[in-house]
């Protein structure tokens, strides 16, 4: 694990309707997984952070 911190998370992406809880951090609710992958690069290209990806295919957009 890298020791650079978060300065924190931007966005939370999921195909899943019941972990999307809307507010602070952005959260979209994409359609397929697809849509889910093209969201956070957009996001994460626009403010220039990382992506991750859970087991459960969700992701979060991190600022370093």
């Amino acid at each position: 694990m890298s020791n650079e911190e978060i300065k924190g998370i931007l966005a939370y992406v999921t195909t899943d309707r019941s972990r999307y809880l809307g507010g602070q951090p952005l959260a979209l609710l994409a359609k397929d997984d697809a849509e889910l992958l093209e969201l956070a690069t957009s996001v994460a290209k626009a403010f220039v952070a990382d992506i991750i990806q859970f087991q459960t295919g969700d992701c979060i957009v991190i600022k370093k």
